[in-house]
């Protein structure tokens, strides 16, 4: 189908309980650096899989835009009501639209914001000859951030930012990277994919995707830093690596989340129907418990693809939104006890 992928100090877990490449961005953020290492503390026992909702809880009906795919995009809670800036599109990659959806249920049913414009991505600079939002987050003045990726089928990707007063919009689009691949060797100089952002103590944390070689390279989790949101500063290493039979020598996709025994990360293999779990006690150092945990036998409807996502933390469980589909494809919900 249609795409091939498409030391934070231990002081700081306490304050956040209650979310070889070079800094790329202009401004002065102070350096971080990452070091992956075994954590000494093992993985809470998960004896459980993600278990799917029968049916889609997001369609392109439901958004209006009449398209053949959507996924996730970016998924944001604020004030106990889940935000989703889905990406609808009929070409990949091509145009994309972004609508915006609230649920106050944990993801079970969602209802479209009718009083917002999508963001089209038409005419922007950095589609070639498209876009995906990824992940977003709310800074501390109440300016909601959308982070996505500049989708192309022979540069290497990077990414910007959109930003707004409110999750209604109006959104303006940012059209100069605030990350991009790494030096010549460094394992993301093929492009950055895919991030997902949280809060730990008094930085936010960006996970991506690297990859040494466009259109197939081996793919390794990296992290990043801000203090401000705008301005991100590189770890020098990836945090998390392919290391298990099933992830197929590469990795993609994170989604961490904070929750009360730790951080909790699903992520991709390269065969994107296969989805593991890795722990964590200060988001840098990951034990992986052993996987995958989402096969494709495990979907709701059968035969089909998986692709982009999206992961929340609510009420003791991790709940997972999943693109799944193949000459159409539907949001689905899938949700896993977290000790």
């Amino acid at each position: 189908m249609r795409r091939a992928t498409a030391v934070l100090l231990a002081a700081l877990i306490s304050a956040c309980s209650g979310s070889p490449g070079a800094t790329t961005s202009t401004g002065s953020a102070p350096p971080a650096t990452a070091t992956p290492r075994i954590t000494p503390t093992p993985p809470p026992t998960v004896t459980q899989r993600f278990v799917f909702d029968k049916g889609a809880v997001v369609d392109t009906k439901l958004t209006s835009t009449g398209d053949n795919f959507i996924n996730p995009g970016a998924v944001i809670e604020r004030d106990g009501v889940l935000h989703m800036f889905p990406n609808s599109f009929s070409a990949w990659p091509g145009r994309m639209l972004i609508p915006h959806l609230t649920s106050t249920d944990g993801g079970v049913t969602w209802t479209l914001d009718t009083k917002s414009k999508p963001i089209d991505s038409t005419g922007l600079k950095l589609a070639d000859p498209g876009i995906d939002v990824s992940t977003g987050f709310v800074t501390e003045d109440g300016t909601w951030v959308l982070i996505y990726e500049s989708v192309s089928t022979s540069s290497p990707w990077v990414l910007a930012r959109a930003s707004a007063p409110s999750p209604d919009g109006p959104w303006t689009v940012e059209d100069t990277p605030v990350l991009e691949p790494g030096a010549a060797g460094s394992f993301d100089h093929g492009g950055i994919q895919w991030p997902w952002v949280i809060r730990i103590g008094d930085r936010w944390v960006m996970y991506y995707a690297g990859v040494d070689a466009p259109q197939g390279g081996t793919g390794s989790i990296g992290v990043a830093f801000s203090s401000d949101g705008k301005t991100w500063t590189k770890g020098e290493a990836p945090v998390l690596a392919a290391s298990e039979k099933w992830e197929g020598r590469s990795v993609d996709r994170p989604r961490v989340v904070p929750t009360p025994s730790g951080f909790a990360m699903v992520y991709a293999g390269r065969t994107l129907t296969n989805r593991g779990l890795a722990t964590s006690t200060d988001g840098l150092s990951w034990t992986k418990i052993p996987g995958p945990n989402i096969e494709r036998k495990d979907f709701p409807v059968s035969g089909p693809g998986s692709w982009d996502s999206a992961l929340v933390y609510r009420d003791g469980q991790l709940v997972y939104l999943l693109e799944i589909g193949g000459e159409t494809t539907k949001i689905y919900r899938a949700t896993l006890a977290w000790p």
